[in-house]
């Protein structure tokens, strides 16, 4: 399939298939480890984790080597990367930076923030991955236990190295679920490697008070902690919020029924926003035709129920912008897609005559005349796209192009904005590709101020 990747390392069809090849038998893994781990435990236990002792360095030690510019871009990226998408394979976060050298299992880059506890690293350790040589076994990545690591960190970056981390929020590690983020983040990837999309937004920036703030609307203190696990941007502005599911209780029944209730509370011209979820049940679910039918009635019947309670009007009707798709529709074998993959089609519920002997329908939500969206314009989704190159969780060939300046949102800020000192600043202002538009390497940088 063509696509938007040119380097062979960083496509699809390069990286391990986490849904078909068994990666994952269970929703978390059980091999991960943190510096403050490998520290505590002794010599046979460190010896058995597989993270080289040379790897641990000292928490201050790490913390004085994260403030020079040794590393600095690699280090931006994957913090940046799993801030984002909370989990991520060695190879997605390859993909993601640009970097093939982050598709080995302890890049000497990260050292340092493993040892901080700003990372911590994992091992899948079940499935066909659990016997693999240990320079084969795929491994992954997340936030560390030291969470507080962050705040002195950030003394020694930029504005506009932490808003590429953390898009401006708090640094937290919420909601480390391994097969749930890893399948979620392999899902943005290959939408914005194979569809006609602007952007990608991970988990950190699908958050409702910031959805609904960028159109100007006020949140409901209920709405506060609401966010969607990945977003798919459309040219024309209209954001598709991923949820992706392997089993219905009662808390995704909520969940659905409050994403119903906000769909109906904001049309789409207050709220540009539409709801996918993806069955991602397991693949020997996805070979019985029972186990299949189950998840799949089960995600249909919460839809059906929160569109009943919450129907919306008749321009704005709650169906049409609540939808599912079986993760194997898309991707029906390893490495493989289906043609519904690049118009992103997916099942809603059919109003009158036209959909399936079940009541659905077919719609391709990357089409505009499927997936209406009046308000949307050519173009309107490329002022997401254009914040969204400024954050290191984007993957590196969305950020090219026109970004913000977010030296001068400070600088007008503080009123110091006809000092001619401060118009041109040394420091590097964003990322691109696989690093920054400017060379960060020894004397070619320098602060911008010195606190």
């Amino acid at each position: 399939m063509p696509g938007r990747i040119e380097a062979e390392p960083h496509r699809a069809s390069q990286r391990a298939d986490p849904y078909w090849e068994g990666t994952f038998a269970t929703g978390t893994s059980d091999g991960w480890v943190s510096a403050s781990q490998h520290r505590r435990a002794s010599a046979n236990h460190r010896r058995w984790s597989g993270i080289p002792s040379r790897y641990v360095l000292d928490p201050s030690e790490a913390l004085a080597r994260m403030r020079t510019n040794r590393h600095r871009a690699s280090i931006l990226g994957a913090l940046g990367s799993v801030a984002a998408w909370r989990t991520v394979t060695r190879e997605q976060l390859a993909c993601i930076t640009g970097s093939p050298v982050m598709g080995t299992s302890y890049p000497a880059s990260l050292a340092a923030p493993f040892s901080a506890g700003l990372l911590a690293h994992g091992y899948v350790s079940a499935g066909t991955n659990r016997l693999a040589p240990a320079s084969q076994r795929m491994s992954m990545w997340t936030v560390g236990d030291q969470v507080e690591a962050y705040a002195r960190y950030r003394k020694s970056l930029t504005f506009a190295e932490h808003v590429a981390i953390t898009g401006g929020q708090s640094w937290d590690s919420e909601h480390r679920f391994d097969r749930h983020n890893v399948l979620t983040t392999e899902l943005a990837l290959r939408a914005a490697e194979f569809c006609d999309v602007a952007t990608v937004l991970g988990e950190k920036q699908m958050a409702l008070p910031a959805l609904l703030a960028s159109s100007g609307l006020e949140t409901a203190q209920a709405d506060l902690g609401r966010k969607a696990d990945a977003g798919i941007v459309r040219h024309d502005g209209l954001v598709i919020a991923i949820e992706t599911t392997a089993s219905v209780g009662e808390a995704f029944r909520r969940k659905i029924t409050k994403w119903a209730q906000i769909l109906q509370r904001h049309p789409t011209y207050e709220l540009p926003l539409a709801v996918l979820v993806v069955d991602v049940s397991t693949p020997s679910q996805a070979t019985s035709a029972a186990a299949k039918n189950t998840t799949r009635s089960e995600i249909q019947a919460a839809i059906r129920e929160a569109v009943r309670d919450y129907p919306g009007t008749a321009l704005n009707r709650t169906a049409t912008r609540l939808g599912m798709v079986p993760w194997q529709s898309w991707f029906p074998g390893p490495h493989e897609a289906s043609g519904d993959f690049l118009e992103l089609s997916a099942s809603f519920l059919a109003r009158g005559s036209g959909g399936d002997p079940e009541g659905w329908r077919s719609v391709r939500m990357l089409d505009e005349e499927e997936m209406t969206y009046r308000e949307g314009e050519a173009g309107a989704g490329e002022a997401v796209a254009e914040n969204a190159r400024i954050l290191a969780g984007t993957p590196y060939w969305l950020r090219t192009g026109t970004v913000p300046r977010t030296d001068r949102y400070l600088v007008d800020r503080s009123g110091a904005g006809d000092i001619e000192a401060l118009s041109g600043p040394r420091v590097p202002d964003r990322m691109t590709g696989p690093g920054f538009t400017q060379s960060v390497a020894g004397r070619k940088w320098r602060h911008l101020v010195q606190i």
